[in-house]
């Protein structure tokens, strides 16, 4: 499973409900953070993962070979040097006049989308599992489960492009199997304004 949000990209071999191993997680910035930070270097607004799918549809994935990040664990993310690639490209970009924000969308959507496609299709691989999960904010790109899919070889099961982001069908599904695997007692002392820290 591939979870990819604004806070997340983790790469879970889940073997039942409740029982899952981590391969590999984001060892800077998540993927929807660096969609959200591109998307604000070329102002295109918030949040940014939305908008720069639809503008990269208008652009050229190969107008700007960008870099992919060779992270020494195999299944771990980097994406802080492909925001900084972004950057240094969009300000020489400046300097020469106008920035093809189509363009420069595609190119930064392809590299993000090619790095955690290539890695779950290998942890997929390697574990010789028999499905993929994607899930997360990032998980509503088309982009992204059109790559995934095109390199695993396996069913791809994702959400609908509503449901890919935290929201409170997701916290009743983990509830419902938590409850499940502990019993049928339910605490008592369950108060909704109880702290977290």
């Amino acid at each position: 499973m591939l979870v990819v949000s604004g806070a997340h990209s983790d790469l879970v071999l889940m073997e039942a409900h409740r029982r899952f191993r981590l391969l590999g997680r984001t060892i800077d910035d998540a993927a929807g953070e660096a969609f959200d930070k591109v998307a604000r270097l070329l102002h295109l607004g918030f949040p940014g993962g939305p908008i720069i799918e639809r503008v990269a549809k208008e652009g050229d994935p190969n107008a700007f070979p960008l870099p992919r990040a060779a992270v020494a664990d195999r299944f771990d993310f980097s994406f802080s040097g492909l925001k900084t690639a972004v950057l240094r490209l969009v300000r020489e970009l400046e300097k020469k006049g106008n920035v093809p924000v189509a363009d420069v969308a595609a190119s930064f959507q392809k590299a993000i989308t090619e790095m955690l496609a290539e890695k779950t299709a290998r942890a997929a691989a390697e574990h010789a599992v028999e499905t993929v999960l994607l899930g997360g904010g990032v998980a509503a790109n088309l982009a992204l489960r059109e790559e995934i899919a095109r390199r695993i070889g396996h069913p791809l099961r994702v959400p609908r492009p509503g449901l890919c982001t935290d929201n409170g069908a997701m916290i009743g599904a983990a509830a419902f199997f938590a409850l499940r695997h502990r019993g049928t007692e339910i605490p008592a002392a369950v108060r909704s304004d109880l702290k977290l820290a």
